[in-house]
């Protein structure tokens, strides 16, 4: 592994001001530093205020005012009542499986005949192909629903058309110029769509059309069933948890820690999470990565059945499987990961490299999203991973604030076979040819607005506080602003020159644990990762800490925990 370190820089949340952070304090009865965090994310009155802490069914909007949803479920109701046979065709990520398990158990509910397919990720590829076409026919199906994908599936669609099978589009990546000449087109990113909150994942897409789908047969109270599928999707796939994803995916946790879905339920004990409440981190870095790892290593409809299973023991089958699949994706991706990490310093010399372009014949084409995203984390340049099988590869990239992944990707489109994504996350096909030319390519895009010394990470800091303001009633306030993700991370705050004593080292030395005191008062903190750092730090004395305030509960005493996210020696 590289031996590279990135320090962040520490700088204030660019949104703060004291002056609507005292005033918000003052309307909602709060502590200071929980006013400074909600003002930090754009929550600067009682109205908003209200509505962030306490999210509600009723902050939704109409699945109506998004384009072509409502030409969808007339063509899909239709087709329920003349008895057609309707093909889901799914994807083979978290966000895939769960928009298939929603829109298949929500037909199922109208007595549809449903089919589904969700992809092989080696075999199959992504999306909506004509192979997935020809298979409906087969299947004798009339019409194709697409979920999580088919944005981009010009020739598919058309394909579907000589056949006589129409098809519906349900997707939220970015649109092409040209969209395909489906019978109905659902993606809130599409020109003129007017829907009002354009970052739905694709599950969140879904649970649109199934809410409608469902309006004479329950309504909303019953697509609320699904919301801890909704969930799991919606913070799989690392969509902003502002706006509806944050009703869904607050509602949904809710609903998920009901332990209502054998499957989940079946899935959490394998993790050994199923004795706690599951939150927006236990989701991303638990439970997804096992849902997921099917789709990487095997079949990803092992996933779906994992959902679908009505049996304790199905569902304990499946969660043991999934549980494999993910020890095997770990060992595969570590791997790769060791090796991609040397050749950045090796063959990119990093650090004067402004983008990271890779490719090998021995990575797995279902791990390389992972290790992209790692490297992001490790050396915070872009980075486009792919997996040559003879003379074309599967790429995956990963990306920075600031820059859009698929921006780039258009810029090379000549260089590529097939590409699409979000600004964050985009996969592609390239010939082997042409990977020398596209990474000299993107290395020169991205050098256009970034030079290598402005890859810096920063960690935004709420507010400066005191060690005396952090108290279990102010952490309880904090909490209500869970779940956590892109665009409402947790609330970071900082003491600067505090001491710091019984400086030790935990779990088998990786992890750091000591007490931080100011002038105020004194508070445990644990540095996850941090063990190497503990010698320096006690032989300082003194030092500036970055937190998030969090609570121990240890045999029934609560007590202040400061969970450390950076440590500046002072």
């Amino acid at each position: 592994m590289s031996s590279a370190v990135i320090m962040p820089a520490w700088v204030f949340h660019p949104r703060r001001s004291l002056e609507k952070a005292q005033k918000l304090a003052r309307l909602l009865g709060s502590p200071l530093p929980v006013a400074h965090a909600l003002v930090n994310r754009g929550i600067d009155d009682a109205h908003k205020a209200e509505a962030f802490l306490n999210p509600a069914l009723e902050n939704l909007h109409d699945p109506a005012e998004m384009m072509d949803l409502e030409r969808a479920a007339e063509r899909i109701l239709g087709a329920i009542v003349k008895g057609e046979r309707i093909f889901i065709q799914g994807d083979y990520d978290v966000d895939g499986i769960t928009s298939t398990f929603l829109l298949y158990s929500a037909l199922l509910e109208l007595s549809a005949n449903a089919e589904y397919r969700i992809p092989h990720r080696i075999k199959d590829g992504y999306g909506l192909t004509i192979d997935a076409i020809e298979e409906a026919r087969r299947r004798g199906c009339t019409l194709v629903v697409t979920v999580d994908c088919g944005i981009t599936a010009t020739e598919a669609v058309d394909h579907a058309k000589t056949l006589g099978i129409d098809t519906v589009i349900t997707d939220h990546h970015e649109p092409p110029a040209v969209l395909p000449n489906a019978y109905a087109i659902v993606n809130p990113l599409r020109p003129g769509c007017p829907y009002p909150f354009k970052s739905l994942a694709g599950v969140g897409v879904t649970f649109k059309l199934v809410e409608r789908l469902l309006q004479d047969h329950g309504g909303i109270d019953k697509a609320k069933e699904y919301l801890d599928v909704v969930a799991l999707g919606t913070i799989a796939d690392v969509v902003p948890l502002v706006g509806e994803n944050r009703v869904l995916a607050r509602l949904g946790l809710d609903r998920l820690n009901q332990g209502k879905r054998l499957g989940v339920t079946a899935l959490m004990e394998v993790a050994g999470i199923k004795d706690k409440r599951i939150n927006s981190g236990q989701v991303a870095f638990v439970l997804a990565p096992r849902i997921n790892a099917a789709g990487r290593m095997g079949n990803a409809e092992q996933g779906l059945r994992l959902l679908l299973a009505r049996e304790p023991g199905e569902a304990r089958d499946c969660a043991n499987s999934l549980e494999e699949d993910n020890l095997r994706r770990r060992q595969f991706d570590e791997k790769a990961l060791i090796e991609a990490a040397e050749r950045v310093e090796r063959e990119l010399g990093y650090p004067d490299c402004s983008s990271i372009v890779l490719w090998s014949d021995q990575w797995h084409p279902g791990i390389i999203g992972i290790v992209a995203s790692r490297l992001v984390e490790r050396f915070q340049r872009p980075t486009v991973l792919v997996a040559l099988d003879g003379e074309r590869g599967r790429g995956s990239g990963r990306s920075l604030p600031g820059l859009d992944l698929t921006r780039l990707l258009d810029s090379c489109s000549d260089l590529l076979i097939a590409h699409g994504g979000h600004a964050f996350a985009a996969g592609l096909t390239i010939a082997r040819e042409h990977l020398p030319e596209f990474r000299t390519r993107l290395e020169t895009l991205v050098r256009e607005t970034h030079r290598p010394e402005q890859f810096v990470p920063r960690l935004e800091v709420d507010h400066e506080v005191t060690l005396s303001e952090i108290t279990l009633d102010m952490i309880e306030q904090l909490e209500r602003m869970a779940p956590h993700g892109l665009d409402n991370p947790e609330p970071l705050f900082q003491v600067l020159n505090a001491r710091v004593k019984d400086v030790v080292t935990v779990g088998g030395q990786k992890h750091l644990r000591m007490t931080v005191v100011d002038d105020t008062g004194e508070a445990e903190a644990i540095g996850f990762g941090m063990g190497p750092r503990a010698a320096a730090i006690r032989q300082a004395g003194r030092a500036d800490v970055a937190f998030v305030p969090s609570r121990n509960e240890w045999k029934g005493d609560t007590r202040v925990q400061l969970k450390l996210k950076d440590v500046r020696l002072s």
